[in-house]
């Protein structure tokens, strides 16, 4: 439902959950530290304006972008949004 083009956005709290799920999952499969440094992306619908919400999740680790990546206002709008979620605002500045 919240695939890659249909335009439907989860919500951070329903993203976070199964992220969670899956970082659980990974660790019973993997191993705790495994599951603690290996990124998981939101695959989701992924616009500007949501961005800063899903990616201030802590097992969200970023997003596979979809149809917004074809327009560089969005997609810059995105990548800079998604940064400043995670504390690396600082390297919009190098």
């Amino acid at each position: 439902m919240w695939a890659i083009g249909t335009g439907q956005t989860a919500t951070p709290a329903q993203a976070a959950e199964v992220h969670g799920q899956l970082r659980a999952a990974l660790g019973h499969l993997a191993g705790p530290a495994v599951a603690a440094v290996c990124p998981i992306l939101y695959g989701g619908s992924v616009k500007p304006e949501v961005t800063p919400a899903l990616m201030a999740e802590p097992d969200i680790d970023g997003a596979l972008v979809g149809g917004a990546s074809l327009k560089a206002a969005d997609f810059i709008g995105i990548v800079r949004a998604g940064l400043e979620a995670k504390g690396r605002a600082g390297v919009l500045a190098r």
